[in-house]
């Protein structure tokens, strides 16, 4: 295990991939004459982007090859290249790898295919290369990958085969990662189609070596970089921490991040032993994940576009306030109606400004908001554009949104929209839908070319406002996170999980777990283990009627359903009673049990549950739980995600993020629970859990019980999973 810490690995892996993106020299293995080959395009890019450096076709079928001289091997080319491209075949590529590593080469894409991803073969093939790529400091890029584009120095190392794009409004803007090279390549042309361009783009195809993470990594710490897209399907394993390095640094130096994150559908949950395992599915984690990180998540590729597009025009909402404008009452409706779904507020206008819209509107026009411009005013460009400038300036808007129907055959009208863009400071967005009427397309290449952001979708468009404005917010809001340094609470629990691995125990005991709680200043019920009936009535004594008693074994982590609870015991007798009871129901349930005795522990008086957990993800560490108990467990599966540690502002998301949040509030006439013991409790389960990260694999408070803000929340019961050592 490497002892360099997440920053120090981060700052190699990016001096490690600089090769990839600024080579002054390119081999092309396997190079052919035909400039329609995947093999035969990187020559033509490399011309048609304008590389200067040096490059060398390798084939030993020909003598030249794109008017360069040919190579019959890496071993023959005059110079240690800086990057190799490979696209030969994969039984080939291996003696390739083994030439360019015995040769010096430090960089290496590989595009070809028929690697992991065709099965058992090909992964053996895979892994091969990689060790080979390993053992002599080769960085490997594929296989099964499109390549490398970078758009400052013309390094079109990839066979993505696309024109130089020209006349662009927002060139060199978008970083681009995807694990597909296809989609990869059809979002690449829908972006350019709103006159946006690329300064980066990256395929990483198989990740046999280098990752989704390492490129983002790489990005995020460039200077000319600060809007980062990709498609991604999942982490490598090894790469939770560095991902969340990367998006952390970009958060901090207000470079935004938007992925289109496939795989939302819960995996690998079934065989948790607590709630907690069985909630936090793995596209949960990522989700939580994404939450603290400021990464904005897509649901599809419009929605990325749109987002691109608003993000691009440099005009960023300072809230969600909305004004929007309309040449029909119809689809002002519509806008108005969607933007409580995305958390926009249709805001209405202040006073003076819907005097002034009056002093010009006719009788029929609407002044409130949605604001309807109506045919007539459409005719008369002054009024048109001092409308849309009113709305857009009131105070209370932060943001505008223009209902247009392109189709609509009025004189320069586009004309009169990109002049009232540039008059006004606020976001501007035009919303209008896919036309193929001639005029219509070129109005709308018109306001693109002029700046003008066009959103093509409502939907979407008011999803990336929404999104762009929480960005704002939480970029401004950014804190570090906590560094941990263990103390005698790290220690303590330490010695607890020890002496139950000594005791081959692969499951803490109640009373076990929340002693380990308790070390971090978790608040549990006041508790003692009685190994007798006799014991049991004295602990009872001295907690105070009424009390619980509970079957503490290893061996049985559904104590409810083993009959091994009974609750609110009121004297001596109920407890001698109940004592032998739950030993004869837990001895009747699970024979085989291992019994330490009963616990007797101290009556809660009722408030709300609440369920608080972690579970170790396999790519983020330890990712930690907040949700209400009862039913919207169970059933609603009401939960919320982060991964640890935790900064205070996680936690109080956390709270404000699950459904059943009004009952935190208190909803229905109760009092308002304490949010602040909550979040004191999740801050140290966030320590706990990263101190503790080799040794637990989930671990379950539920319930806690949450009272009246001021009056505290304590964990009820408890369960602690322990990791295979």
């Amino acid at each position: 295990m490497s002892t360099k810490t997440v920053e120090e690995l981060a700052r190699q892996s990016a001096t490690e991939l600089d090769p990839f993106f600024y080579p002054e020299s390119v081999a092309i293995i396997g190079a052919s004459q035909d400039p329609f080959k995947p093999n035969g395009i990187p020559l033509v890019l490399f011309s048609l982007f304008g590389y200067q450096g040096r490059l060398y076709p390798v084939n030993p079928k020909y003598k030249d090859v794109g008017g360069l001289k040919c190579f019959p091997s890496i071993m023959d080319v005059p110079e240690i290249v800086d990057l190799a491209i490979v696209g030969v075949a994969a039984p080939l590529a291996i003696k390739v790898i083994k030439e360019c590593a015995a040769k010096g080469i430090k960089a290496a894409i590989v595009f070809t295919s028929g690697f992991a991803e065709t099965g058992a073969e090909g992964r053996r093939l895979q892994e091969e290369m990689r060790a080979v790529a390993a053992a002599a400091g080769m960085r490997l890029l594929g296989p099964n990958c499109l390549g490398i584009l970078n758009y400052y120095n013309g390094n079109t190392a990839s066979f993505f085969y696309h024109q130089k794009p020209e006349h662009l409004v927002h060139p060199q803007t978008l970083s681009f990662i995807t694990q597909s090279g296809g989609l990869g390549g059809i979002i690449y042309q829908m972006v350019i189609q709103f006159s946006v361009g690329f300064n980066y783009f990256v395929s990483t195809g198989n990740e046999a070596d280098v990752s989704f993470a390492e490129i983002l990594n790489y990005l995020a710490r460039r200077e000319e970089v600060s809007l980062i897209g990709g498609y991604m399907e999942g982490l490598q394993q090894r790469d939770g921490r560095l991902f969340m390095a990367a998006c952390d640094q970009a958060l901090k130096q207000r470079k935004l991040i938007t992925l289109l994150k496939m795989g939302r559908t819960a995996s690998g949950a079934a065989a948790a032993a607590s709630h907690t395992g069985a909630l936090v599915g793995e596209d949960r984690v990522y989700d939580g994940a994404f939450k603290q990180l400021g990464v904005l998540r897509c649901d599809d590729v419009e929605q990325m576009n749109a987002l691109i597009t608003l993000y691009a025009a440099g005009r960023l909402p300072a809230g969600k306030k909305m004004g929007i404008i309309t040449i029909s009452g119809g689809g002002g409706v519509v806008v108005a109606d969607k933007c409580p779904q995305y958390g926009l507020e249709v805001v209405g206008l202040s006073d003076e400004t819907q005097r002034g819209l009056r002093e010009f509107f006719p009788s029929f026009g609407a002044v409130r908001n949605p604001v309807d411009l109506t045919s007539q005013l459409m005719l008369e460009p002054e009024l048109f554009q001092r409308a849309i400038r009113m709305v857009i300036e009131d105070p209370r808007v932060d943001v505008g949104g223009f209902f247009y129907n392109l189709e609509m055959p009025s004189p320069g009208s586009a004309e009169k929209i990109i002049e009232t863009y540039h008059q006004v400071k606020k976001p501007l967005v035009v919303f209008t839908w896919p036309t193929g009427v001639d005029f219509a397309v070129e109005s709308k290449k018109r306001l693109i070319q002029a700046g003008v952001p066009v959103i093509e979708h409502i939907p979407s468009g008011l999803w990336a406002i929404a999104a762009l404005a929480d960005w704002v917010k939480q970029a401004e809001q950014r804190q570090p996170f906590p560094v941990y340094i263990p103390d005698q609470a790290h220690q303590k629990a330490l010695e607890i999980i020890k002496r139950a691995q000594s005791e081959q125990r692969g499951v803490l005991t109640e009373s076990q777990s929340k002693s380990v709680l308790a070390a971090y200043g978790i608040p549990v019920t006041r508790e003692k283990l009685a190994r007798s009936a006799a014991e049991a009535v004295q602990y009872a004594a001295e907690i105070g009627y009424p009390v619980a008693l509970k079957i503490e074994s290893p061996q049985i982590l559904h104590k409810t359903e083993a009959g091994g609870v009974v609750l609110n015991l009121p004297d001596e007798a109920a407890v001698v009673s109940a004592y032998e009871q739950i030993l004869q129901r837990a001895r009747s349930y699970n024979p085989e049990a291992v019994i330490d005795g009963v616990l007797v522990q101290e009556m809660l008086s009722p408030g709300l549950e609440v369920i608080i957990g972690l579970k170790s993800d396999l790519v983020f560490g330890p990712a930690v739980l907040f949700g209400l108990g009862g039913i919207f467990v169970e059933v609603l599966k009401d939960v919320a995600i982060r991964v640890a540690p935790l900064r205070e502002q996680d936690a109080r998301s956390m709270l404000d993020e699950i459904k059943g949040r009004a009952l935190l509030d208190g909803a229905r006439g109760q009092a308002p629970r304490d949010r602040a013991a909550l979040v004191s409790i999740l801050m140290k389960l966030s320590r706990l859990a990263v101190e503790l990260e080799d040794y637990i694999a989930e671990l379950d408070l539920n319930p806690v019980m949450v009272y009246e803000a001021g009056a505290g929340a304590i964990a009820a019961d408890a369960l602690i999973v322990l990791k295979n050592q």
